[in-house]
């Protein structure tokens, strides 16, 4: 999926919808796209397929994106995205201080992977060029 620019300015009175899910698990599997690029293959845990307004978001799924994020930091670089979360079925689920939160720390982590990668030197000749045809 490609990259799309996090809502980080959540507030109390706004709705989160499946607009807003949909683009957070893209964004997570754009960053671990993104992080392969510099650094070994790892794997995050399977988000599912984009919802539909006829589907519901459960506790596992919030949770699997709070994992997620944790194990590209873990695998790239510790980057500070604040304290991961585990929700239960039937409980009180995030706010919009926590989607700050995830956002705001999706959107840290593409910063600095894209800083990394623009970084990253290339020799500016090919070695071993001088091969006979």
């Amino acid at each position: 999926m490609a990259w799309q620019t996090p809502k980080t300015n959540w507030v109390s009175t706004d709705y989160f919808n499946i607009g807003d899910y949909n683009r957070i698990i893209g964004n997570i599997d754009a960053l671990r796209e993104l992080a392969i690029q510099m650094y070994p293959e790892f794997s995050i845990q399977d988000m599912g397929d984009s919802k539909r307004y006829s589907d519901y978001i459960y506790a596992d799924e919030i949770n699997a994106i709070e994992q997620n994020l944790t194990t590209i930091c873990n695998n790239t670089y510790p980057f500070s995205i604040g304290a991961q979360k585990t929700y239960y079925p039937n409980q009180p689920t995030t706010d919009y201080a926590e989607f700050n939160r995830i956002e705001s720390a999706c959107l840290t982590i593409y910063q600095n992977l894209q800083g990394q990668l623009s970084g990253i030197r290339k020799l500016s000749f090919i070695l071993g060029g001088d091969t006979l045809l």
